[in-house]
């Protein structure tokens, strides 16, 4: 939890800031992880949007399923807390970035009554060099999408 308050503190410091000083401390990665970390986000978006938990489930990483327990546990918290990631009308990602030592992703989307979201996903490689969904910190803007 702690971790998590750092990376949204440090994203808002980061969105403050002019875009010059932002690209100088924010690295970029390299293109196959980019594709790798959006797709796991994609997938999982896609198995919410087709209810199947355990897909959903699956691409989270060890600690997240440790701290949930089951497919069946995570589903059932997405559809109540995580309403705008569970049915959504539309996904924008911007470039994941290194953030000290975290990976982060941040993916805008719109939900089903034109409201706007940002999801703050947290990404870890697996042991198998695989992108995990490692949390994800939703944040309502003041904009309505058309």
């Amino acid at each position: 939890m702690v971790r998590r308050l750092i990376i949204l503190a440090s994203l808002l410091a980061i969105i403050a800031m002019p875009f010059s000083t932002v690209h100088s401390i924010a690295a970029p990665l390299p293109p196959d992880d980019v594709l790798m970390i959006q797709e796991a986000i994609r997938g999982q978006l896609h198995a919410l949007s087709e209810d199947d938990a355990d897909s959903a489930f699956e691409l989270t990483s060890p600690s997240i399923r440790s701290q949930i327990g089951s497919p069946e546990n995570f589903l059932r918290i997405i559809k109540e807390e995580y309403a705008p990631i569970y049915r959504h009308l539309m996904v924008i990602f911007s470039a994941p970035q290194t953030l000290g030592d975290a990976i982060i992703q941040i993916v805008r989307l719109t939900d089903r009554e034109s409201r706007v979201w940002l999801a703050i996903y947290n990404m870890q490689r697996d042991m198998t060099g695989n992108w995990k969904i490692d949390g994800c910190q939703l944040l309502q803007t003041s904009v309505v999408s058309v």
